[in-house]
């Protein structure tokens, strides 16, 4: 069977069960043949669409977005990174990097600020921000949104485009690492963003596929769910491999890597109608009315 995966352009953490998955051959013995498709846009709605895909991998509002704001019903098939406390694991990481001499002290301070998020879609770096400034009363309207993949923030910040970055790991410690800024997300709560916005735990990221797809291969995804989640144990019992895997598949450096391991993210093998991923869902779903990105409530169970 031939799994056509999102190649997302973003080296995230979350991704690391899925190199796992590849490299220790749990793809393979089910007898699924994973396939990188590159976007053709910053988003993989379209492509998801167009039959380009079955697998895409976004935080979960964006797969609630994908039906609700998109009209293309979206269906979860794995989580990936969570952040906060769970399972006797706890893993957490600041998003917020203000760039050194922007000063952020209280959450007005965003307003005239230009803040580098990767899209301008409901995904958790804009909706959550969002959330947050209603809650504190901040001007929307005088945010500038500065659109950019992750990977292209630290550079901006350097180069002074942007005075925030809402950023992801490993690319927020490696902004951390060469001096461009400082973490300023306790200012809109207590914690990072995450927690800040949904409380603990909270899932960030998760792979999903089309009703359509899943209804024309439901055994394809329920093998390859199994896959992700039979990695997520590889990776804690050889933490070193499965980083390994993800600097091989991502370019990454492999010193970065291990600088961060496992204390920004952590996974755990949740089943592909869990109770508990849904309860997360609907924390998200929270957070997207109080963006104002979502104008009613929502019934989590189409998702799985």
């Amino acid at each position: 069977m031939k799994l056509r995966i999102d190649a997302h352009p973003d080296p995230m953490m979350g991704l690391v069960p899925l190199f796992t998955a590849i490299d220790a051959g749990l793809f393979a013995k089910r007898g699924i043949e994973p396939v990188f498709v590159q976007r053709s846009a910053v988003q993989a709605i379209e492509d998801m669409r167009a039959d380009r895909m079955d697998l895409t991998f976004s935080g979960p509002t964006l797969t609630i977005m994908a039906r609700e704001r998109f009209d293309l019903p979206s269906r979860f098939v794995s989580a990936a990174a969570l952040r906060g406390s769970y399972a006797g694991r706890s893993a957490d990481f600041m998003n917020l990097i203000a760039r050194h001499g922007v000063a952020i002290e209280r959450p007005s301070d965003f307003e005239g600020k230009r803040l580098g998020a990767f899209a301008l879609d409901g995904g958790i770096t804009h909706s959550a921000p969002l959330h947050l400034f209603n809650l504190h009363g901040v001007d929307v309207s005088r945010v500038q949104w500065v659109p950019m993949p992750f990977h292209k923030m630290p550079d901006a910040l350097a180069a002074g485009e942007i005075d925030v970055a809402i950023c992801v790991e490993p690319l927020v410690t490696l902004m951390l690492r060469r001096g461009l800024g400082r973490a300023v997300d306790e200012v809109l709560g207590e914690g990072s963003l995450a927690m800040a916005s949904t409380g603990n735990p909270s899932l960030v990221s998760n792979w999903w596929t089309t009703q359509a797809a899943y209804a024309r291969d439901p055994g394809l995804f329920a093998a390859t769910a199994d896959a992700l989640a039979e990695a997520v144990g590889v990776v804690y019992a050889d933490p070193s491999a499965a980083l390994d895997a993800m600097a091989r598949h991502t370019g990454q450096d492999s010193a970065l890597l291990r600088e961060i391991g496992f204390k920004t993210t952590l996974f755990h093998p949740f089943g592909m109608d869990d109770p508990e991923v849904k309860a997360m869902y609907r924390s998200w779903v929270t957070v997207l009315r109080g963006a104002g990105l979502l104008d009613h409530d929502i019934d989590v169970e189409q998702f799985f």
